[in-house]
């Protein structure tokens, strides 16, 4: 079935957003799916991105979906992916409780260092959505037969990730 098709593997996420050879990709297994629907489906709207995972997953991505989805969605979702990710690989959850991960040959990032390098990853996917949209409407403009399901989308507002609420 389409609806558990990854849009792309965990290796591809590690190649687009991490800058760390040495990275085990695997963190990213168990969140592959959860985040393209969390941060892709809402967006591009439900018929657009069941299309997608139909067309990945029987390996016949038209020209124009395959150009969003390399170019666009994936470099979206893979920095969805850290940001999703990141506490897991600061902090592990044994049967001794919760392990901060030490490295043997570095330090450990301070409360705000950690805090600004995972907002980094969520203001980076923030800024491939955004493009994705422009992407889009640019191409339906130019020929409305590219992306027709496309006007079902919602561009969703980020919630804000302060926690902290604005009143009118």
């Amino acid at each position: 079935m389409a609806f558990n098709t990854p849009i792309m593997t965990s290796i591809e996420v590690k190649d687009l957003a991490i800058n760390d050879a040495a990275f085990d990709q695997s963190y990213f297994d168990n969140y592959l799916l959860p985040t393209q629907r969390k941060y892709l489906r809402d967006v591009i709207g439900k018929d657009f991105y069941n299309e997608l995972l139909t067309e990945i997953a029987a390996d016949t991505l038209t020209a124009d979906n395959e150009t969003l989805v390399d170019d666009f969605i994936k470099p979206m979702l893979a920095h969805y992916n850290v940001y999703e990710v990141y506490s897991k690989i600061h902090v592990q959850l044994s049967n001794q409780g919760s392990i901060i991960n030490d490295p043997e040959y570095g330090a450990q990032a301070q409360s705000f260092d950690y805090s600004q390098s995972r907002d980094f990853y969520m203001n980076k996917a923030d800024f491939w959505r955004k493009d994705m949209i422009v992407f889009i409407e640019d191409s339906n403009d130019a020929d409305p037969t590219t992306y027709p399901l496309f006007d079902e989308c919602k561009d969703i507002q980020q919630v804000n990730k302060k926690g902290i609420i604005f009143y009118d």
